[in-house]
């Protein structure tokens, strides 16, 4: 039989050393990830609870009409105008939460209180606690340019997660000893322990979330690859058809009701209200059981003046490729798997801390015992 020891002993070396060079460089950002993603976990419902711009006397109000929202939106002056709002719709009533895209600057949220529309806050994207703690999730604070990077990043973060798992699979011992734990044993042992278990135990899951967020970041070299799969639904709006003389603009309660009879059992969560007269309506609708439930996968376009459906992207009709893009983002966030899935997530946001603490402390270890093993051989070497 051939021996493949030598092999095998070479192929772990290279383990070791990609992995911990790896784990000082990319393993910091992994820290960060990890901790701002645990903060991002359930950060909607912290806001609901805790925030004062999010608490109005009738929790579940609603207002008398959503037309009427969107008039009081467009009082509140706007630079550049000519925009357009995307109002959300809350599932249970309470606050409306608005955005405001304008090319060029951060967007702006306005919160309103459902019943006497009062302005609850106003504020722009990157200057609130969480959309900050967002960017810094999403790009580092770096704006596109660090997006990219960070799903570079995110893509060695894999490399670095699967040589440490060759490191660990590879070394000696019966798959016993590769997952016993130690309690009571020395400090370099309960520590190596504690890194391998962590890594070990949790390692499916990291991969899953390192190269989904990978998969986010670079949309432009993801969705060229997905669309050779089946084609990609269009990320641009449709035009609206040329308006008849003197045609006026659907009421955005007309929009809605028109919208969710379209994909029966849907529910508008968020709809577009045109501001130009080559714009369409565009209502995102969440059907049962969808992966994705604050930002659905399924639009419904409008004629914002006869109400006629210009167009639908079904995530229910979407081929391979669209079907992968839609579960992105709640594989990442545990969200396809319901409250046990967030709270799994919320969880694993911290393993990389333990990860890079307990890893740093073993190479610093093992660099201590080779400092001293040299110091004591020159010493006998003296004598």
């Amino acid at each position: 039989m051939r021996n493949h020891q030598p092999l095998r002993a070479a192929l772990r070396k290279s383990s070791d050393i990609l992995h911990r060079w790896l784990g000082f460089s990319v393993g910091a950002i992994f820290v960060i990830g990890g901790l701002t993603g645990t903060m991002l976990a359930f950060y909607v419902e912290i806001e609901h609870r805790l925030y004062p711009h999010m608490q109005t006397p009738s929790p579940r109000a609603l207002p008398s009409s959503y037309e009427a929202v969107y008039q009081r939106l467009a009082q509140l002056p706007v630079n550049p105008p000519g925009q357009h709002w995307r109002m959300e719709i809350p599932p249970y009533g309470g606050v409306i939460t608005s955005r405001y895209d304008a090319p060029g600057q951060a967007v702006r949220m306005v919160s309103l209180d459902p019943l006497t529309l009062e302005v609850l806050r106003d504020a722009r994207w990157g200057r609130t606690f969480f959309t900050w703690i967002y960017d810094l999730h999403m790009n580092f604070e770096f704006g596109p340019p660090g997006k990219v990077a960070m799903g570079v990043l995110a893509l060695f973060m894999v490399g670095m997660l699967v040589f440490g798992a060759g490191n660990w699979l590879l070394a000696p011992g019966t798959w016993r000893s590769k997952f016993s734990f130690s309690p009571n044993a020395n400090s370099a042992k309960l520590n190596y322990d504690i890194h391998k278990l962590s890594g070990g135990l949790t390692l499916p899951l990291l991969l899953l979330v390192a190269g989904t967020g990978a998969m986010i970041n670079l949309p432009n070299q993801v969705r060229p690859l997905l669309g050779l799969l089946s084609p990609l639904k269009p990320t641009e709006l449709p035009p609206n058809p040329a308006p008849a003389p003197g045609a006026t603009r659907l009421t955005v309660d007309e929009a809605l009701r028109l919208g969710e009879q379209v994909i029966p059992g849907s529910r508008a969560v968020w709809i577009h209200v045109p501001t130009s007269p080559n714009s369409v309506y565009d209502l995102r609708l969440r059907q049962p059981n969808a992966p994705l439930t604050r930002f659905p996968k399924t639009h419904v376009f409008l004629d914002q003046y006869t109400g006629k459906v210009v167009a639908v992207n079904n995530s229910r009709a979407d081929g391979l490729g669209d079907w992968i893009l839609d579960w992105i983002v709640p594989l990442h966030d545990g969200k396809a798997f319901g409250m046990a899935g967030r709270i799994i997530v919320m969880l694993l946001g911290l393993v990389p801390a333990v990860l890079f603490l307990t890893g740093f402390l073993r190479w610093n270890q093992k660099r201590i015992g080779r400092e001293t093993g040299a110091r004591r051989r020159k010493e006998l070497a003296a004598q």
